[in-house]
């Protein structure tokens, strides 16, 4: 695994498999949050982010209450 910034970003570079155990995680995170807590949404945001560009991946989308 690797870390560097360049032009005000971090740049991870990391196995598919070290990439697996990082969406586990932050799903496990998810899974222990309360659902009403707002940041069960941040954590969804982020997850979404990690993946833009990701053919394979369908963004998170929470439903509004009514």
């Amino acid at each position: 695994m690797a870390y560097r910034e360049e032009n005000g970003q971090v740049v991870l570079t990391m196995s598919r498999e070290d990439w697996q155990n990082l969406l586990m995680s932050l799903g496990i995170a998810a899974g222990s949050l309360d659902p009403e807590s707002p940041m069960l949404a941040r954590l969804f945001n982020l997850v979404n982010r990690l993946n833009q560009g990701n053919p394979n991946y369908r963004p998170y989308q929470v439903a509004e209450k009514l």
